[in-house]
């Protein structure tokens, strides 16, 4: 009986054994991709706060660094993205950003004026409207939301973005809500700028 017993036992814990190596393989697949995710999240948000630097000391010749050589860069004047926004290849965006070349944006909202500007004056009085160097940064979600569609993510199923954000005012009912855009794409193992988006209240 005691002989029994003891081979009884073995056999218990043979059963619930668990194979080290097994256990460790396991946790380091559940912790991998989380921490791949936090690297290309701090990443993207250290991109993010080196452009709004560059915007706001108005320092395009550093920021066009940040642009692909081949996808170029794209502006939308509000969140809906389209193929008649204005959008300028890395060479062109370099030739042209310190000329006083006039380009057609868009259209401004509520009056359908047609937006014609400089590259540089587009930056400095259209996307740098407010200083978003004081915003709320939202990684790949949007906290500005009107009446006019953002598809954002449709135009740019592959990217990651980030929302420079500042609330609205009481004195505006909140309505004077702004949003800095930038949207990153990975190319080669590395992110580049490829759109610039804003977005505020629209009629």
């Amino acid at each position: 009986m005691k002989i029994n017993a003891f081979l009884l036992s073995l056999i218990l814990i043979g059963c619930n054994k668990v194979d080290p190596n097994q256990a460790i393989i396991s946790k380091t697949k559940t912790e991998l991709p989380s921490e791949k995710a936090d690297s290309e999240e701090k990443t993207i948000m250290n991109l993010n706060k080196e452009i709004v630097e560059l915007l706001k000391n108005k320092d395009y010749a550093k920021l066009s660094k940040y642009i692909h050589s081949e996808k170029g860069i794209h502006f939308s004047m509000y969140s809906f993205v389209s193929d008649k926004d204005k959008s300028f290849s890395k060479t062109d965006f370099e030739n042209y950003v310190d000329s006083d070349e006039k380009f057609t944006f868009g259209h401004k909202d509520g009056s359908g004026a047609i937006y014609i500007v400089s590259i540089k004056d587009y930056l400095e009085d259209w996307v740098f409207k407010k200083d978003f160097s004081k915003s709320k940064i939202n990684y790949n979600n949007f906290e500005g939301k009107g009446n006019s569609l953002n598809n954002v993510k449709e135009k740019y199923p592959d990217a990651v973005t980030v929302e420079n954000y500042l609330a609205g005012t009481v004195e505006y009912s909140y309505m004077d809500w702004n949003s800095l855009i930038l949207v990153f794409e990975k190319v080669d193992n590395q992110y580049y700028l490829v759109s610039i988006c804003n977005n505020q209240w629209t009629v």
